[in-house]
């Protein structure tokens, strides 16, 4: 169950990283506030992708 709300979760952060830049270049959004969106977002897209991503076995064959 988690890796189905991690997956989605990741997408989405990723589309947050790339919608603030877009933003900035229309004039929509100060540059402190794309520095902020982004670094959060960020910091979603590694530890939701990492849950998902991360079978868990370490075991090397």
């Amino acid at each position: 169950m988690l890796k189905t709300i991690a997956k989605p979760v990741s997408w989405l952060s990723l589309v947050v990283l790339i919608l603030p830049s877009f933003l900035f270049l229309i004039g929509r959004i100060e540059f402190d506030s794309v520095n902020w969106i982004m670094l959060l977002a960020t910091i979603v897209w590694f530890i939701s992708a990492s849950l998902w991503m991360w079978d868990g076995d370490t075991k090397n064959s």
